[in-house]
């Protein structure tokens, strides 16, 4: 190192060892399921709220509809009905998959993935080979 900083003409710097300590930052999976838990629930409030409020809108869509008799005000009905028919199918799906996201847990933890090889030889093809004459010319 003194020969680099001769090279180039530069002052040799002293380097300090720095003790660092490791954290392992891994969640557990009880926090794991809690977000999920808790996500399921704001995400399946949010919905709910989605839907309260969009009927409130279509009622008051379809009655200026009703009073105006104007094809455009008919069309905006119909959007929000198929918005909150879309809605609807989001909530099944959200149900759907949180079922899926259980039962895989439940299944980590009643089956966890436990591998065994069981080994008879470990080599090359060639060595295998020159075993399998050795044992022919045994017999």
């Amino acid at each position: 190192m003194d020969k680099l900083s001769e090279i180039f003409n530069v002052p040799t710097v002293q380097v300090e060892k720095i003790d660092v300590e490791v954290v392992d930052i891994i969640p557990k999976e009880t926090e794991k399921s809690e977000k999920i838990e808790s996500d399921y629930e704001k995400t399946r409030n949010n919905l709910h709220e989605i839907l309260r409020q969009g009927q409130d809108a279509l009622n008051h869509a379809l009655e200026v509809a009703k009073v105006s008799e104007h094809p455009r005000a008919f069309e905006v009905v119909g959007g929000l009905m198929k918005q909150l028919s879309d809605i609807n199918h989001q909530l099944l799906d959200l149900h759907t998959k949180h079922a899926k996201l259980e039962n895989k847990d439940a299944e980590k933890q009643q089956n966890p993935t436990n591998v065994t090889n069981n080994t008879m030889f470990v080599g090359s093809t060639t060595e295998l080979s020159k075993m399998i004459e050795q044992m022919r010319k045994d017999k």
